[in-house]
């Protein structure tokens, strides 16, 4: 019998590269993950390098992930300002339940937002998400709750961003038994962070100006499968099935939509509302996500007065 783990981040964006210098985290991110919730869960051990733990950087990300065009992910990270990156898995005794941790620190909460929303794509992409999951208490996240066909397994996921950090919440089990364990466990970790490990007088929109971040990012049809692996590890008599991450990313391509809304649009309107990012901070124009504050889609129905367009929810002014 196999116990799986699932994890995603996989994005394609393209944005302007600003060279700053940038510090390093502090607090240190291996102090900033939050305990596991119960006292029975055992962390995995460090020896193994097929594991998701411990320090990371931006080559080992894409190396561990198996992104099968890991240039472009690390181009993605490195333009988004990545810093520094710690992980810690985690599995339960008793339930066997698996539990990964995941912090990255970005040179600013701009790349941070980005990536998280690249994340969302992705993750809604994914043939075995079924449905969102919210919370309380934590802004800029989104919630994913997965059945896997193997063994019908099950995993739920929380990301969100605290300042310039990105985090990532992963509980997976044998059966339907996680219970509230995600969003817990999501709210724990938001509590912990700090509300940022770099500055943000540092970060680089406040450096340069956020005039410079205003451009949109480049997010493809996004496919991602994950690798199932049973490693089994001897540990006080418990055996541990480990699971690596193979987020897969495809190019994008022009006049496509991203991730999982390609072909979800109507043919035609009379005037059909633009396709926002899910935080609503962009729109699509077909080959490029474009800033939703400067720039208005101009197939967007307008008001009588030509003050304000349509983004399918909500009037918004025109700036």
């Amino acid at each position: 019998m196999t116990r799986l783990v699932a994890f995603l981040i996989a994005a394609f964006a393209l944005l302007p590269a600003t060279v700053l210098a940038t510090s390093s985290p502090s607090p240190a991110l291996s102090t900033i993950l939050a305990p596991p919730p119960k006292t029975d869960y055992k962390e995995a051990s460090t020896t193994n390098t097929t594991l998701l733990e411990g320090q990371f950087d931006a080559k080992t990300f894409v190396t561990k992930t198996g992104a099968s065009n890991p240039d472009a992910v690390l181009q993605t990270l490195n333009r988004e300002g990545f810093v520094d990156g710690y992980w810690r898995t985690w599995v339960q005794s008793g339930t066997q339940h698996v539990m990964i941790e995941v912090a990255i620190a970005f040179g600013g909460g701009a790349g941070a937002k980005r990536w998280l929303g690249a994340a969302e794509l992705a993750a809604k992409a994914e043939a075995s998400y079924t449905k969102s999951l919210s919370t309380t208490g934590i802004d800029n996240y989104f919630g994913a709750h997965y059945l896997y066909p193997v063994n019908h397994s099950v995993g739920e996921e929380f990301a969100f961003v605290k300042g310039n950090d990105y985090f990532d919440l992963v509980f997976v089990s044998p059966k339907d038994d996680l219970g509230t364990s995600a969003p817990t466990q999501a709210t724990a970790q938001y509590k912990f962070a700090p509300d940022a490990t770099i500055p943000k007088s540092q970060w680089p929109e406040t450096i340069t100006n956020s005039s410079a971040y205003q451009a949109g990012f480049v997010v493809g049809r996004v496919l991602f499968f994950v690798l199932i692996a049973a490693v089994i590890l001897a540990v006080a008599g418990i055996v541990i099935w480990l699971v690596r991450r193979r987020p897969r990313l495809v190019a994008a391509v022009p006049g496509a939509m991203p991730g999982a809304m390609a072909g979800a649009m109507p043919v035609a309107a009379a005037a059909p509302s633009p396709q926002m990012s899910p935080d609503g901070a962009f729109w699509w124009d077909g080959q490029t996500w474009r800033d939703a504050q400067h720039e208005v889609p101009p197939t967007a129905q307008r008001s009588a007065d030509g003050a304000f367009w349509w983004d399918g929810q909500k009037w918004r002014p025109v700036s």
